[in-house]
């Protein structure tokens, strides 16, 4: 008699894409869904990063709901044939929103994928969620000190951090930066 065993496919490579550039001028509130939306520049570095994801295996996006990661999200999509779930765990903190919950949220969603069907996703999020899933996947082992950027993030806009995890747990390199003289 034959039986078949069903083997489950783990989660081995992450991608973490922050939002391209936003337009802070347009004076819509930051931390408040929807936020503002990309600039000019930030459409291109969105391009630039779905570019450099093209041919890497990628079979899903995560978003946040936030106009400038859907923005970023919608043209990595577009670009790679992608399907998209738009999640609120990998939203930006919300005003009076404590690292603690963030980390606790996002950590939560890693759990959800870690472990289902798919291989290699990309999580489009926001700066903190960024930090704070390199922290949580590396039980606050890395060091981040040679990547500050604007305002203070670990990521510049539209980097993309490339995370692959094996039996020892997670392993991180900052993979992407757009190119500025492009943008």
């Amino acid at each position: 008699m034959l039986f078949m065993v069903k083997m489950s496919v783990m989660l081995t490579e992450l991608y973490l894409v922050r939002h391209a550039q936003p337009d802070r001028a347009s004076k819509i509130k930051y931390d408040v869904e929807p936020g503002p939306p990309l600039t000019d520049i930030g459409r291109t570095e969105a391009f630039q990063a779905a570019t450099w994801l093209a041919d890497r295996g990628l079979e899903y996006l995560f978003a946040s709901p936030f106009a400038r990661t859907v923005e970023t999200a919608d043209t990595i999509a577009d670009q790679l044939g992608l399907p998209i779930t738009y999640v609120k765990g990998l939203a930006e903190g919300g005003p009076g929103e404590q690292l603690p919950k963030i980390r606790e949220r996002v950590g939560e969603l890693l759990a959800q994928v870690h472990d289902g069907p798919l291989r290699s996703v990309a999580f489009v999020t926001h700066g903190i969620c960024i930090k704070l899933l390199l922290q949580h996947t590396t039980n606050d082992t890395i060091d981040l000190t040679k990547h500050i950027y604007d305002y203070g993030n670990c990521s510049p806009t539209a980097g993309i951090w490339h995370g692959t995890r094996s039996e020892t747990g997670w392993s991180w390199n900052l993979a992407f930066r757009p190119n500025s003289a492009e943008a």
